[in-house]
């Protein structure tokens, strides 16, 4: 599948899901801008060498001002947008925090923050497409399925990115707008960590086809969400974490 003229927006690249989706965007053609936190920690300077069109803004995406100026910068540098896709999550969501511990403050830097990034993002997509259409995904891994030890609030907040979803795929249809998610292990925004931190795997239950490639899986799958044959699917998850949860 080519996406050829195509521009996304990627947020999170800089963590192993967000980079393999930016990689494999770029393979198919697509020129990529990068926005972010982490944005400058992306693949831009891969990408630019492979001779692929990119761009790199960095911004803070719980900031609805400073997120739309991102997402015009990248359309000032490459073109109008056809696609955002959306992986970045606070670290402090990954950090593992037993439940009896949870208090307050840390609830909201998780399930806040993560929620506050997530609907900047949409916002700011959904006023980049200026009502001609487009297609947004959100990586929710497949926590909200399994849970995850030490990361309740994480789970739940992933959840909550899937509801969020599915409200805007109901509220945006009409223009022409699918929003749909797509969901590999949690250890996908985080990466592996060999002391059990953050990106150590917990996997609850083997996984039948093993670990997926973020590229060649995760990124093929928003690849074809990308696709002109897929316009009528929205609101779905697709479960990509090798059959870990195989929720729907």
């Amino acid at each position: 599948m080519t996406l050829a003229g195509r521009v996304a927006i990627v947020s999170g690249a800089g963590a192993p899901v967000g980079r393999g989706i930016s990689l494999a965007l770029a393979r198919a053609g697509a020129a990529v801008g990068l926005v972010g936190p982490d944005a400058r920690l992306g693949p831009a300077d891969r990408l630019a060498h492979a001779g692929s069109a990119c761009t790199a803004v960095a911004t803070d995406l719980e900031s609805a001002k400073e997120a739309q100026a991102a997402f015009a910068r990248v359309v000032a540098a490459l073109g109008p947008l056809h696609l955002a896709v959306h992986s970045w999550v606070p670290a402090i969501a990954l950090e593992r925090c037993p439940v009896a511990e949870f208090g307050d403050e840390r609830w909201e830097a998780v399930w806040e923050g993560t929620m506050k990034a997530t609907i900047v993002f949409l916002q700011a997509a959904f006023a980049t497409f200026g009502g001609g259409g487009g297609r947004i995904v959100v990586v929710t891994p497949t926590a909200w399925a399994t849970g995850v030890p030490g990361l309740a609030a994480y789970a739940a907040a992933v959840e909550g990115q899937r509801l969020l979803a599915k409200s805007a795929a109901r509220q945006w249809g009409k223009d022409g707008i699918t929003v749909n998610c797509v969901a590999p292990a949690w250890e996908a925004v985080a990466g592996a960590g060999p002391d059990g931190g953050p990106g150590g795997s917990m996997s609850l239950a083997p996984t039948p086809l093993g670990p997926a490639d973020f590229e060649a899986d995760v990124g093929a799958a928003v690849v074809t969400l990308a696709g002109e044959g897929m316009h009528a699917l929205t609101g779905a998850t697709l479960g990509l974490d090798g059959g870990a949860a195989m929720a729907p």
